[in-house]
């Protein structure tokens, strides 16, 4: 076999840079393989529900139950969605861009009525002014 011969086996440049780039993707995929598998998994954290009974008010015969309105200002819509339905209460929601309606996970709460604090009737309806975040 002459020097001729050897030189028309040799591969050429851009199948030896593609080699190269194959090997350092490869070395990237695998790099990034490792290191997801010795995560550790996330602190666990111990909650505890505690259920306060609403106050209660009499006028004459009837009983009214209030509880109080939840801050909802500065929040997620969905969190505050989420908060308005665990204090008992109904949401009316207004605002959100152009057309007048915003997806949840994209809403943050501007402003609401009446103010968090106040004590409200249950199932009386909270209104809340969202914007897109």
């Amino acid at each position: 076999m002459n020097d001729e011969d050897r030189l028309e086996r040799l591969p050429g440049w851009p199948t030896l840079l593609l080699a190269v780039a194959c090997g350092f993707l490869l070395g990237a995929i695998v790099t990034v393989a490792a290191g997801a598998l010795g995560e550790e998994p996330p602190p666990r954290v111990a909650t505890r529900t505690v259920t306060v009974p609403p106050p209660v008010r009499t006028t004459g015969s009837t009983t009214i139950q209030t509880t109080e309105v939840p801050d909802l200002v500065g929040q997620p819509l969905d969190l505050a969605l989420e908060r308005i339905e665990r204090a008992s209460f109904e949401v009316d929601v207004v605002g959100g861009g152009v057309f007048g309606g915003v997806e949840e996970e994209y809403g943050e709460v501007v402003a609401q009525r009446p103010d968090g604090g106040e004590q409200l009737e249950l199932r009386s309806t909270v209104q809340v002014v969202v914007a897109r975040r």
